[in-house]
């Protein structure tokens, strides 16, 4: 089957407008890529978690009405057509485009990543059930993910360090949870976790994967501004784990805030770091007693315990 292709040059702003706009005239894929190859990781808060220029990417069945799409584009920018690229392709290139953001990955012995269409449905309700695979857990997300697929080594990082470390029964604080991808992986894991980031479409992402990795009973989910809300500041819930896969500015930002919420002997894990940075971040925990740093090309994930 060959598909209609509609390629969007955006700014990051412009995409959630106009992908509203794709899927309401019968957009089948929407899809967003990186118009400079620029590297996806969890913003300060209040910013938006996405490129700063973006490539939006959309299919059609090849009977969609091109004048009626073409005039609901130009609805919103008179001069769409200077950013706009149409094009017919053949199914199996757009299945290999899909290929190319597959991850699949296998961390601590216990968890597999693995793309959504591989996923084991239930058959009664046609949901993805929790899967095992000789023991080990399977957490399914979408490839091309905006907000994190696995494919980068700060995520990786702290895949692998959850895979090894969580237990049954433990809490985990997943901060700046993106796609939820860290979350739903402790989840899997037999944590209790709580995910939290400042982006309304972050936290539906979260939900979503969530329920279709069959853990959405196991984490709740908070905006930045209700996990505020929701907390204490004399007597603030504490966690086994706390897990912020986001920048070192934040990171720093935010150490008395960890710091607070971490129980005694618990662990904190950081990721989203340069590797000239750790030494900076580190500075900021006086009372996290670091282990070794973990680095992957020019990337580093800190973890260490409350003493």
């Amino acid at each position: 089957m060959n598909w209609l292709q509609f390629k969007l040059a955006l700014a990051t702003q412009e995409a959630a407008e106009f992908e509203k706009v794709l899927l309401a005239h019968g957009a089948v894929a929407v899809t967003y890529e990186s118009q400079a190859d620029e590297v996806v990781l969890e913003p300060m808060p209040g910013e938006i978690p996405l490129w700063q220029h973006i490539n939006l990417v959309a299919l059609f069945s090849l009977d969609t009405s091109i004048a009626g799409l073409n005039e609901a584009l130009r609805a919103v920018d008179p001069d769409i057509h200077k950013r706009l690229e149409v094009a017919f392709i053949a199914n199996e290139d757009w299945q290999q485009r899909l290929a190319n953001h597959t991850v699949r990955a296998e961390f601590g012995d216990r968890l597999r990543l693995l793309p959504k269409t591989e996923a084991i449905e239930d058959t009664a309700n046609s949901a993805a059930m929790i899967a095992t695979d000789n023991g080990k857990a399977a957490l399914y997300l979408e490839p091309g993910l905006a907000f994190g697929s696995g494919s980068h080594p700060t995520t990786r990082m702290c895949l692998e360090w959850l895979a090894r470390h969580v237990a049954a029964q433990q809490t985990v604080l997943d901060f700046g949870c993106g796609s939820g991808i860290l979350a739903i992986g402790a989840a899997l894991l037999g944590a209790r976790v709580v995910a939290v980031d400042h982006d309304s479409q972050a936290i539906l992402a979260t939900q979503e994967n969530a329920e279709f990795n069959g853990v959405g009973k196991h984490i709740q989910t908070l905006t930045l501004e209700e996990w505020g809300r929701d907390r204490s500041p004399q007597a603030p819930e504490q966690f086994d784990i706390i897990a912020a896969n986001i920048l070192a500015a934040p990171i720093i930002e935010l150490a008395p805030t960890f710091s607070r919420s971490l129980r005694r002997g618990g662990s904190l894990v950081l990721s989203g770091i340069l590797d000239h940075q750790a030494a900076e971040v580190m500075k900021a925990y006086p009372d996290i007693a670091f282990g070794p740093v973990v680095a992957d090309e020019e990337w580093v994930c800190l973890t260490g315990t409350l003493a």
